[in-house]
């Protein structure tokens, strides 16, 4: 869950890993929170458009939390915004990026011209996790899981597939995460882009980023959804009271990708992988 200095309990949140496992995924996002203005709507948005179920957590230590289920695994969490600080009181998916040592990585985080929204603190069950922004403004969350990462899986649809920093100065943002995490950075084609960095960790690609000009998106960590029929899904999502920002098209990745909103004005993308004749 992404940190939120909300009132004097702390909330309950499932772990990352339902199976503890030995196994640290350092650089990659392990979670994913939505922050919005209208949990019943984004439920029936997300229950219709991926199969999404949700379950409202007995005691939230004073945050209205729900967690996010497919297929009965536990993917991320909802938090009504309403119960959150007025400065990150907006509609948005907070990604969790896997780090070894939270405090020391925040610290590293002011360093290179971001800032600590909510400082370290230890969560029942989660581990230790601060939410900071990066030097665009981009939320995220900075997480050292007490379960281990959940084992990376980029098959499964309607889950979770890659995770994308839409910045409005990819050198900016390149430079800000290299210092953050040591990342790999390599520069390819075909990324809906002039230019399309992906971050590694040991020739492991973790994330991408990407320059963006689009007004109705702030800098921000966007998540992906693994889909089998992009095209039929945007048909479906204005009827679901979201909108589309970016409709397939076949000059992008195929065809294969599409930028949606939620009710609430949340971001993120759907894609079909692998898009036919190319791979990220």
């Amino acid at each position: 869950m992404a940190s939120t200095a909300c009132g004097p309990g702390l909330p309950t949140v499932p772990p990352v890993a339902p199976t503890p496992t030995a196994t640290r995924e350092i650089g990659h996002f392990v979670w994913y929170d939505l922050l919005t203005t209208d949990v019943p709507a984004v439920q029936e948005f997300y229950a219709s458009l991926f199969g999404w179920t949700f379950e409202a957590e007995p005691d939230g230590g004073g945050v209205d939390f729900v967690t996010i289920r497919h297929e009965g695994r536990a993917i991320g969490g909802m938090v009504a915004t309403g119960d959150l600080e007025r400065d990150v009181n907006v509609s948005q998916w907070v990604a969790s990026l896997s780090v070894l040592d939270v405090d020391s990585a925040a610290a590293r985080v002011t360093r290179l011209g971001g800032e600590i929204v909510n400082e370290p603190r230890d969560l029942p069950d989660r581990g230790r996790t601060a939410l900071v922004r990066d030097d665009q403004g981009a939320l995220l969350a900075l997480l050292a899981s007490s379960s281990g990462d959940p084992p990376v899986d980029r098959t499964r649809t309607g889950a979770w597939l890659w995770t994308e920093l839409w910045s409005r100065d990819i050198d900016s943002s390149v430079e800000f995460y290299s210092g953050l995490l040591d990342y790999e950075v390599a520069t390819v084609e075909g990324g809906g882009a002039e230019e399309y960095r992906v971050l590694s960790v040991r020739d492991i690609p973790r994330a991408g980023i990407l320059e963006y000009e689009l007004p109705e998106l702030h800098p921000n960590w966007v998540p992906y959804v693994l889909v089998d029929d992009p095209d039929d899904l945007v048909g479906r999502v204005e009827a679901l009271g979201g909108r589309v920002l970016i409709a397939p098209n076949p000059d992008i990745r195929n065809g294969s990708v599409a930028l949606i909103a939620d009710p609430s004005g949340a971001a993120l993308t759907i894609q079909r992988w692998p898009p036919e004749g190319q791979d990220r």
